[in-house]
């Protein structure tokens, strides 16, 4: 059973099969108390003149008057007598017991069949080959028979019991019912208590809780729901922290450099010439490009950051993040008749070009060169950023976009940038409707940038 609810349903359906097989064996329980079958005494009580008595009493006052014949000749022959008439019902006898008993069959060969009792507790009483002489009426005709029952095979009177059966059944089959659904359900709802305890662990602090996923039912999938969960915070936790400890690293060197520079002149031991000065402006201005990335990071992953999209002529939008830099590899530009215009904010499209540019001439020789070229792909247009430079290796090309990623750990901030203008340029992407990808034939072949955007006149 994959689904919870079919297990569920099953288990429901399993309880009220139970409880009407057990309301059934104890309802018959209940109503079959006795059932007897008696093959005749092996010696006829002796009934003497009782049959002549009988008769003139029936005679001489009826029904009734048989009665007291009855009760009289029982106890003197310590007998029980049942007279029946001759539509088979008991209309006289030596024991009111008799009398209200239920005649099922009688016959003058000696059959009798009987059933005393109530609607709780009945018993059946069949007999054969019981004595018995007939009541004449007075024009000849058969008015009844008169049956001699020893003691022993008279109905019991039966009492009603302390505790009625209906309501033994009923406590019974809730018992029972109670109990099977107490243990199916228990079985059905231990992942949940596996699930909870998981989860107050994870409020504690422990991101590595995982719980075990048994079968493919919701409960199943809400499991393996769970430990993707965990596993992406844990994940998340662990950036969070080398986030920080990343950007504490990054802003430990410049402001290092600010807080020994400002010392050195408070000292005495540094003159606050020109040189000095521009080279304290420097390490300010890097604080400064550093924050702004960082403020620019979170805001588009936060979704903060606004944008103002409308055409914007991509060659000149490349111009611009190109500037007037002479030194380095040379930078083309190669833009498609198609693809001239793209739907983007001018200045975050100028973000992205110039942060790809820049990696491109940290990473290509003086004597490679780079390419910008824009192609339209149906309702988009991709925009490339070729070098011919030191390329990307196959381990490192999936972590381009990380922040503070470095494929080479020996580059410092001035040959290898702050680690943030890649991470930068996938989200300003993302957040244009748009993606980024990179590629590389691998260490010394090059890479390619590509950013896709949405088409101006798509």
């Amino acid at each position: 059973m994959r689904s919870l609810r079919a297990r569920v349903f099953l288990t429901v359906a399993l309880v009220l099969t139970a409880a009407t097989l057990a309301a059934g064996l104890l309802s018959r329980q209940a109503t079959l108390v006795e059932e007897r079958q008696v093959v005749g005494p092996a010696m006829p009580p002796p009934i003497g003149g009782l049959a002549g008595t009988v008769q003139r009493a029936y005679i001489g006052g009826g029904w009734d008057a048989v009665r007291g014949a009855l009760i009289d000749g029982g106890v003197r022959l310590n007998v029980r007598l049942l007279a029946i008439d001759a539509a088979g019902r008991p209309v006289a006898a030596s024991h009111p017991a008799l009398e209200a008993v239920h005649v099922k069959a009688a016959g003058p060969d000696g059959l009798l069949s009987l059933e005393s009792g109530g609607a709780e507790l009945r018993a059946n009483l069949e007999m054969r080959g019981v004595p018995t002489f007939t009541v004449g009426a007075a024009d000849g005709a058969d008015a009844g028979r008169v049956y001699v029952l020893p003691p022993e095979s008279a109905a019991p009177a039966l009492a009603p019991p302390v505790i009625p059966r209906w309501a033994r059944t009923t406590i019974a089959t809730a018992a029972i019912a109670l109990l099977l659904a107490f243990v199916l359900a228990g079985r059905i709802l231990r992942p949940v208590g596996e699930l909870t305890r998981a989860a107050r662990r994870m409020r504690e602090g422990d991101l590595d809780v995982r719980v075990a996923p048994r079968g493919d039912d919701e409960i199943a999938r809400l499991a393996r729901a769970f430990n993707e969960m965990a596993a992406r915070l844990a994940q998340i936790e662990r950036t969070k922290r080398q986030m920080v400890s990343d950007v504490a690293h990054e802003l430990r060197s410049p402001v290092t450099n600010l807080r020994c520079g400002l010392e050195a002149i408070q000292d005495g031991l540094a003159a606050p010439d020109r040189p000095r000065i521009d080279a304290l402006h420097a390490e300010v201005l890097l604080l400064q490009r550093l924050i702004a990335d960082l403020q620019d990071l979170a805001l588009a992953e936060a979704g903060g950051l606004l944008l103002r999209c409308e055409p914007v002529d991509v060659a000149a939008a490349a111009r611009r993040a190109i500037g007037a830099e002479i030194a380095g590899p040379p930078i083309s530009v190669a833009i498609d008749e198609g693809a001239a215009t793209v739907l983007a904010d001018p200045g975050r499209l100028e973000q992205m070009l110039r942060n790809l540019i820049g990696n491109a001439r940290r990473h290509t020789p003086d004597d490679g060169r780079i390419v910008v070229r824009a192609s339209q792909t149906e309702r988009e247009v991709a925009i490339e950023v070729a070098d011919t430079g030191s390329g990307i290796t196959e381990q490192h090309l999936p972590h381009v976009f990380d922040r503070f990623y470095r494929a080479d750990s020996s580059r410092d901030r001035a040959t290898g940038g702050a680690g943030l203008g890649l991470a930068i340029v996938r989200r300003l992407a993302e957040v244009h409707g748009g993606s980024v990808t990179a590629d590389s034939a691998g260490e010394g072949q090059g890479a390619v940038f590509t950013i896709r955007l949405p088409a101006a006149n798509g």
